[in-house]
């Protein structure tokens, strides 16, 4: 609540995909700006970040999806962040069950 108004929250989920240590956030917006915080507070609770990091085709990530990643056209903001911390962003690809596409995030906040 704020200000005697329910918010909408969203979770940022971070998981690594060999140990499956997680990190987790809620917060109140989904902007670009945020995202990016979310990973940078990701990134020192678990002191670094993989090589890759796979994505859902999420705007703040993925302007323009196509058939090959290269074609695609990923967010200035957000390729400029992962350009600085040097990590490379993998789209999903579009394939049936999103558990599959998402590394298990799905499963690890929605058991079940």
């Amino acid at each position: 609540m704020e200000g005697g108004k329910l918010k909408k929250l969203y979770c940022f989920l971070f998981i690594l995909g060999y140990s499956r240590a997680r990190y987790i956030e809620f917060v109140t917006d989904m902007s670009t700006n945020t995202l990016i915080r979310c990973h940078a507070n990701a990134f020192r609770y678990l002191g670094g970040y993989p090589e890759e990091i796979l994505y859902d085709n999420m705007k703040q990530v993925v302007i323009k999806r196509l058939l090959k990643q290269e074609d695609s056209t990923l967010n200035r903001q957000f390729e400029d962040f992962a350009g600085f911390y040097g990590f490379k962003p993998v789209l999903c690809k579009a394939i049936p069950g999103p558990d599959e596409r998402q590394g298990g995030a799905y499963s690890a906040v929605c058991p079940g």
